[in-house]
């Protein structure tokens, strides 16, 4: 029996709050992260990669093998180091367009409300390959910057970045 068929009996009668359960455990363990990757194969030398992610303990997949199966996408994987911690992840643009966005549209989030939209603005713009010019992805990169936390903990600084990317 599924995932989602073991799950649904909790939901009986109220089977439209099950969207609401998925965006509000999101809200809590979930997030919506934008790396920023060198990659000398890209254009500008560097990738942007979106990502919407849920972490849970292993003890609990069946919470994420939910989410796998409502979105009909995504891979859950090990966190890497010995942590016994689960990672939902959805990173094809397509599956982040068509099933992601739509979802947290429709059922919203309260706390990452304010990375879910830059998310949004990202992903959406890297569809229409505003990302290809150094103006763009400037842009992009900026928004990513502004998203969980303003940049901390990441590898490089957006000015390094910035400094080396081709002129225009």
């Amino acid at each position: 029996m599924s995932t989602l068929h073991r799950v649904l009996p909790l939901f009986k009668g109220k089977r439209n709050l099950l969207g609401y359960y998925l965006s509000g455990f999101a809200d809590g363990e979930g997030t919506f992260s934008v790396a920023i990757i060198r990659h000398p194969a890209q254009r500008l030398g560097w990738m942007i990669n979106p990502v919407f992610q849920v972490y849970q303990h292993e003890k609990h997949r069946e919470i994420l093998d939910l989410y796998k199966e409502y979105f009909a996408t995504g891979n859950i994987y090990r966190k890497s180091g010995t942590h016994p911690v689960l990672t939902f992840s959805i990173d094809s643009r397509r599956s982040l367009l068509d099933r992601v966005i739509p979802f947290f549209k429709r059922y919203p989030l309260v706390v990452k409300q304010h990375e879910f939209e830059r998310f949004c603005v990202i992903v959406q713009a890297m569809e229409r390959k505003e990302h290809w010019n150094v103006e763009g992805f400037k842009r992009l990169v900026s928004l990513a910057y502004e998203m969980n936390q303003q940049g901390k903990g990441r590898k490089h600084s957006k000015e390094y970045i910035f400094s080396t990317l081709p002129k225009e």
